[in-house]
């Protein structure tokens, strides 16, 4: 079939002349003529509640945002998603974050390869070394139990993992402290582990290529300071593990391999806090709290996956953004938490949306 331009799809000419009809409308008119539409203009799905009523949209609206999508192909493309297909066309990779949370008996080829084996083979041992920090069994090179756990990545290596961190609070561990670095200013560092015993402390250095820059230039300043007070360069191993693809490096900066996680270029950094960047995560919440969250992102995966569209969270959040943005020239989105444990989700999210389109 030749290829046409989304503006001269039939949908969005039809869209067009529908938002010159209502773009004046009031949403006080709209709720006057139509008192039961805060019962209707919502969706449920997974335990989570959208209500879309109190947006500038009518049945009419819906009903061509969700022509368009067809148009286009969504359901198709969706499917590709899941199958493995290479859909990151400028790096020609498949996109799998829904992989990181498939659970154990699923199949996801990549390359005629299945990886969900791969995951739950990073996830065992992750859960393995953060019980055994948690209960006490790993130790530092002094012997003392760890009791603080910082993160040094950048962007998604640190953004996703600081916003877990606050948003799953409740459930961490009361008797552990847990702190991130991502800023390549040393205040960032100084700050972090001001009140700290390095005897007692443990550094996650997310990097996957272990050469980034900002990352690696802090993770320095950490084995500085472990050494300063331990003084045994074996302290390193002890006190140090990676979140990374390149052992040369990990085992030339003193890690030992074995504490090495890996994850996979199919997964984009900004939506890696479900692999083994989340290991600040698990260290907090716990292995088994660990799992319940990557059981409720395959719930909505598979939500998304399955729903129709008027009944699909991801996508009816995505058609109105193409509403606001396309249509009435919409160049900012306001995400407000009012739940203090999601104070840090729109810097994550704003990274996710803004590297993404």
């Amino acid at each position: 079939m030749p290829f046409v331009p989304l503006t001269d799809r039939a949908a969005w000419k039809a869209l067009r002349e529908h938002h010159a009809k209502i773009r004046d409308v009031h949403l006080r008119q709209l709720f006057a003529e139509d008192p039961r539409r805060g019962e209707r203009l919502a969706v449920e799905g997974v335990g989570l509640y959208l209500d879309y009523s109190k947006h500038r949209v009518t049945d009419e609206t819906l009903r061509l945002l969700v022509r368009l999508a067809e148009e286009v192909g969504l359901r198709d493309r969706i499917d590709a998603m899941f199958r493995g297909d290479k859909i990151n066309v400028t790096e020609h990779r498949a996109v799998l974050h829904v992989a990181l949370r498939a659970p154990r008996g699923q199949s996801i080829l990549v390359d005629g390869e299945d990886v969900v084996p791969q995951v739950h083979a990073v996830l065992d041992r992750m859960a393995d070394f953060a019980t055994r920090v948690r209960d006490g069994r790993w130790t530092g090179h002094t012997g003392k139990r760890i009791r603080n756990v910082v993160n040094i990545g950048i962007g998604g290596s640190d953004l996703g993992p600081v916003m877990a961190y606050e948003a799953l609070r409740h459930y961490s561990a009361r008797d552990m402290t847990f702190r991130f670095v991502s800023n390549v200013d040393g205040t960032d560092f100084a700050e972090a582990t001001r009140d700290l015993d390095p005897a007692e402390t443990l550094f996650i250095v997310s990097s996957k290529t272990f050469t980034t820059l900002e990352t690696m230039t802090n993770a320095r300043s950490a084995r500085e300071w472990t050494l300063h007070t331990l003084g045994d360069e074996r302290a390193v191993a002890k006190h140090f593990v990676a979140v990374s693809t390149n052992a040369a490096e990990v085992a030339k900066f003193g890690i030992d391999t074995a504490n090495m996680f890996g994850f996979w270029d199919w997964v984009g950094g900004r939506y890696s806090m479900d692999s083994a960047i989340g290991l600040s995560t698990m260290l907090a919440i716990g292995p088994e709290h660990f799992r319940a969250m990557l059981a409720g992102f395959h719930a909505m995966d598979e939500h998304f996956r399955s729903a129709p569209f008027d009944r699909n969270l991801p996508v009816m959040l995505g058609l109105l953004t193409v509403w606001y943005r396309d249509f009435f020239g919409a160049q900012t989105l306001g995400v407000m938490p009012y739940e203090q444990y999601l104070k840090r989700f729109p810097a994550y999210l704003q990274q996710l949306t803004m590297e993404s389109n």
